[in-house]
């Protein structure tokens, strides 16, 4: 439940904003324009540091290739 109170206040913010500008309607597209700009760029900010990697050779922990086994039959 980490993530709750700021859903929570993010839901809230929105709401007490929502609530303000139904009473002026051309406030109501400027919050909705903000919202979805911010939404953006949390999108962009959130989803660029989920995809970085370390740049440089990978250990895949394969065993060392060595010499063929003897097959023949004896």
């Amino acid at each position: 439940m980490c993530c709750a109170g700021p859903l929570l206040a993010l839901v809230g913010g929105i709401g007490a904003a929502s609530a303000l500008a139904s009473l002026w309607i051309p406030a109501l597209a400027v919050v909705a324009g903000a919202a979805a700009v911010g939404a953006y760029v949390l999108h962009r900010r959130l989803r660029a540091t989920a995809c970085k990697t370390t740049a440089g050779p990978v250990d895949l922990g394969l065993p060392a290739v060595g010499t063929a086994p003897d097959d023949r039959v004896r």
